[in-house]
């Protein structure tokens, strides 16, 4: 993790988020607070994104079947 970014949790040791390190004290408390009121918003894994199609977030490469990876 970059040294300008630190990561806080919504619940107890879960529900990581990254925010910044340079935030004052009163800074990160009210951003906490705004993340925990609206973490039903932040999707951890995709399937947490209610109404967005996981096929949306996901990159397929097309390749030929006898295609051979070098």
């Amino acid at each position: 993790m970059p040294k300008h970014l630190k990561y806080v949790f919504l619940e107890g040791d879960t529900k990581p988020v990254v925010i910044s390190n340079a935030l004052t004290q009163e800074e990160e408390n009210r951003l906490v607070d705004i993340l925990r009121k609206h973490k039903e918003g932040i999707g951890w894994h995709i399937s947490d994104l209610k109404g967005i199609s996981p096929s949306y977030c996901m990159h397929k490469i097309m390749m030929k079947e006898d295609y051979k990876p070098i």
